[in-house]
């Protein structure tokens, strides 16, 4: 899998654009085998939610595996199911 369905990502950019500066609708992620990471700017300047962390999870039909900040980026990682 290189790409998500756009129908995905956009449920999964319903939950994450709130954490991010107005006017910046952007979903970037690597997909590795069974792993999505999600990257978001630090200037966003918010980290999202754990209950919106599990929103993302049940839509990729997995779990969320843990969250790290390297250089300037909040990285999310998720197993997936899809």
């Amino acid at each position: 899998m290189t790409n998500l369905d756009k129908s995905v990502e956009e449920e999964i950019l319903a939950i994450v654009e709130k954490y991010q500066k107005e006017d910046t609708k952007l979903l970037n992620y690597l997909i590795t085998d069974d792993e999505i990471t999600f990257f978001s700017p630090l200037a966003n300047g918010k980290a999202i939610t754990a209950e919106d962390l599990q929103k993302v999870a049940d839509i990729l039909k997995g779990s969320f595996i843990g969250m790290e900040i390297v250089n300037q980026e909040y990285r999310f990682k998720f197993k997936c199911g899809l």
